[in-house]
């Protein structure tokens, strides 16, 4: 009797779990994928999410890490301006925390002196100028870009900035957490000002009224949403229209003064508005407020490169207060990610050379060009869409470059002076000799070797004014794309990554771009309409998804990755059927293709957040969370719900499907 029972205990709790799938599948195919992870997975205390780009980013930094030891631990002398001397100088000079101590804030004296010398309005735009071209930020971005309107050349573009606390909602959101982040920041000024040694005599005062002068900022900055929008954000303004548009601001000068050693016809400006705000504001507030504001942008800009002290209470309010990360990265991690923003190329020929075998590239390129293939014949099959469009579609998608893994030619930094002992300097002058030599091209044709990535970075993108998408190394690693996996697999993970990335040049955004990449209409009117109707209804979907509380997604914010959510995968699946055709369906481990390149795809998105971190990601960040973008675009796939029989009715088969690309 007392074996039946146990039988009967054991039998009943299989088909309590077996329920609890079934649920999951017709309701959560995302944690019905990951719950097993999701239960046992902690989030570092150094970060303030973690996911399977995270475990990709880890597995990456062991890698580079090997380089580095075999670079340092070699005991060998490297010629001046080598590849591995700049990248081995520069990992020893962010790894020597002795020199870091003893030197202090001794290598911002200069730099507080000359700030402590302006007289005038005219003295600080000039100083703001050079320091910006260090990497101090300042209330204007100035940067070289492609011209959305004549793709074949550089311009120059000015942007709104100079916020440091970045999210314009802490300035301006009634809430009493971003009343206590705002608060906080203030006591972050407060401190480091104090730490400095700056001689404020009233250092609250002082961070007052820089808190006061960003928040006028913020109260001009347009919102995530608005940034979006790619005709409003093209401004195309000569310098004496520049000059029209401000009265103290001196162009000719000031980019001067950036390094630019040429002479412009033209500037983008992204935002005229906070221009003329900006230029407002350099007469409603003192020289000496400029200065203080300047003080803190010279500190804040520059903490991660000094002493602990002010690492520490730099990273006590942007990463605990904001973030709610625990503990600060271990400092052989930090060199690495900053060796690889700043010497990113040197670093990547020493990552492919070991890292990426040119299989994996040819693997790659085989995988775009068949999801090529299928979106041409996905794109024949829309009803919607004339055939007039389709001719136009067909032109920019056969037109859409593709970089793999690593440039072609590597960028040259031989006269670079990278030394083991200077870190602060060696940040500097690579930032500048970066900013210098790109600054410098504009109006000059565009580079078709010019990357946006590093080789070693886990991410890829798509380039509107370029028509191309990018792959780095880095991403090109398990769970994203595994050479010796199936196909079903790498078509549910890499296949997916190639497909989102093409379907950009087709999102909300992207397809305002034409084949050249020329902000430039290529759809009939009617054919715009119907698909801005589409997109409307992808917005309304996501829009009603609750992430904490009461906070929802923006649907507007996150339309585009959306999108390219949705025609990633739909791209992915149609190649993964037409390879089908010629290899036939494969059954593993009781798991058809189709179910293998769902699976693939629910794991590729996991992620776990902490609130905080969170919360800023659905006000600032046009992604969606991974739980977001798996249930949300499958909840739309027809083929999703025939592969694991989801009934109707189920939160994972939508009553109203829809489908664009």
């Amino acid at each position: 009797m007392k074996n039946k029972i146990v039988l009967i205990l054991v039998l009943a709790a299989m088909f309590v779990v077996q329920g609890q799938d079934k649920q999951r599948l017709y309701n959560d195919f995302y944690s019905y994928v990951n719950h097993q992870w999701m239960d046992s997975i902690e989030i570092p205390a150094a970060y303030g999410s973690w996911g399977s780009f995270h475990e990709v980013y880890f597995e990456n930094q062991d890698r580079i890490k090997g380089i580095f030891q075999e670079l340092v631990d070699s005991g060998k002398s490297y010629p001046k301006g080598s590849t591995e001397q700049l990248v081995a100088d520069f990992y020893i000079s962010c790894m020597d925390t002795v020199t870091l101590e003893e030197k202090g804030l001794n290598p911002l004296k200069s730099i507080l002196e000359e700030v402590d010398q302006i007289k005038s309005v005219e003295e600080y735009l000039s100083l703001t100028a050079k320091l910006y071209a260090k990497g101090i930020p300042a209330p204007i971005s100035v940067y070289e870009s492609v011209d959305a309107k004549n793709s074949t050349v550089y311009a120059l573009h000015l942007n709104q900035s100079g916020l440091s606390l970045g999210n314009r909602a802490y300035y301006l959101e009634d809430n009493p957490q971003y009343q206590e982040f705002r608060d906080k920041y203030k006591d972050l000024i407060t401190d480091l000002f104090t730490i400095a040694g700056l001689q404020q005599t009233k250092e609250r005062e002082a961070a007052e009224k820089v808190f006061e002068m960003e928040t006028v900022m913020a109260r001009i900055h347009r919102t995530p949403v608005q940034l979006r929008d790619s005709e409003r954000n093209y401004n195309k303004k000569t310098i004496a229209e520049l000059n029209q548009l401000t009265f103290t601001v001196d162009w000719a000068k000031y980019f001067k003064d950036l390094g630019l050693k040429k002479d412009v016809e033209y500037a983008i400006v992204n935002q005229p508005e906070f221009l003329a705000m900006f230029d407002r504001m350099l007469e409603d507030f003192s020289i000496d407020d400029w200065k203080t504001y300047m003080q803190w942008k010279v500190i804040v800009g520059t903490t991660s490169l000094l002493n602990k002290e002010v690492r520490n209470r730099s990273f006590e309010f942007y990463g605990t207060t904001l973030q709610g990360t625990e503990e600060q990265l271990p400092r052989w991690r930090t060199a690495q990610n900053t060796v690889n923003s700043n010497m990113g190329q040197p670093l990547g020929k020493l990552y492919v050379e070991k890292y990426f075998p040119k299989r994996n590239k040819d693997k790659m390129i085989g995988l775009i060009d068949n999801l090529k293939q299928a979106f041409h014949k996905r794109i024949d099959g829309y009803t919607w869409m004339s055939e007039e469009t389709k001719k136009q579609a067909h032109h920019k998608l056969n037109k859409m470059g593709v970089k793999m893994g690593y440039p072609d030619e590597w960028l040259d930094y031989t006269s670079v002076n990278i030394a083991a002992d200077d870190y602060f300097g060696n940040v500097i002058r690579v930032t500048e000799f970066d900013y210098l030599r790109d600054l410098n091209r504009v109006g000059e044709p565009i580079d078709p070797n010019d990357w946006g990535m590093t080789p070693p970075t886990v991410n890829a993108y798509y380039s509107a004014t370029r028509n191309e998408i990018v792959f780095p190394a880095g991403i090109l690693n398990p769970p994203f794309f595994d050479y010796d996996a199936d196909d079903a697999t790498n078509y549910g993970s890499a296949g997916v990554i190639i497909g989102h990335e093409i379907t950009h040049g087709f999102d909300d955004n992207g397809s305002l771009y034409d084949a050249d990449g020329n902000l430039k209409s290529w759809w009939t009117p009617e054919d715009r309409e119907k698909f801005e109707a589409r997109a409307k209804k992808i917005e309304e979907q996501y829009d009603e998804y609750i992430v904490l509380d009461s906070i929802h997604l923006n649907g507007k914010l996150t339309l585009g990755e959306n999108i390219g959510d949705l025609g990633g995968m739909a791209i992915a699946f149609e190649a993964m059927k037409m390879n089908q055709e010629e290899k036939g369906n494969k059954t593993v481990d009781g798991l058809t293709d189709e179910q293998r390149f769902f699976l693939a795809y629910a794991k590729m998105w996991r992620i776990k957040f902490r609130d905080k971190t969170l919360e800023n990601q659905v006000k600032t960040d046009p992604h969606s969370p991974g739980y977001y973008r798996a249930n949300g675009a499958l909840s739309n796939f027809e083929e999703f719900h025939k592969a694991f029989n989801i009934p109707k009715g189920s939160k994972m088969r939508r009553n109203e499907i829809i489908t664009i690309w």
